[in-house]
């Protein structure tokens, strides 16, 4: 048990270095998109990681993958862009529909779209949403997120 203590401490450390560098060599977008995916894939893959060591392996590498894809949107997407992802990835999971938005001042348009529901190990709805994110030159940029129903809502 000591020893996972110290091993999350370390690696909390070594993350908030990486992050604290990055801000140095990176734009305000891609930080922002790194440190955020790094949370969010931090705990969901955390929570896909199972108990004890699994646990740990599947939130280092969650933060792992989750930094990367969120620094390669954040570096394409200003906060307008990011905001109008969040509300249709919103809008979806909690409709069960497909969502849309475009923002005519930077050319980037996006969907979200519900593409599995299920039920979690205590039963709650779940629903993971595509993201597709068409950028100004053309290029497009995917990723998945689930979120859950609970007594607050829907939550990723």
């Amino acid at each position: 048990m000591l020893k996972n203590k110290l091993f999350i401490g370390v690696l909390v450390l070594t993350l908030s270095g990486a992050a604290a560098q990055s801000q140095q060599q990176m734009g305000p977008k891609e930080s922002g998109g790194t440190v955020g995916g790094a949370l969010l894939g931090g705990v969901l893959g955390s929570a896909l990681g199972g108990s004890g060591a699994g646990r740990i392996v599947g939130g280092v590498a969650g933060a792992a993958v989750g930094g990367f894809i969120g620094n390669r949107i954040g570096a394409s997407l200003d906060e307008e862009d990011r905001r109008a992802m969040s509300r249709s990835t919103r809008s979806a999971m909690t409709s069960g529909s497909s969502s849309q938005f475009t923002n005519k001042k930077t050319g980037v348009r996006g969907s979200a779209k519900v593409i599995s529901n299920t039920k979690n190990a205590s039963g709650q709805a779940c629903r993971t949403v595509a993201q597709e994110v068409v950028l100004k030159d053309g290029s497009v940029v995917r990723d998945q997120v689930t979120g859950c129903k609970g007594a607050n809502g829907w939550a990723v």
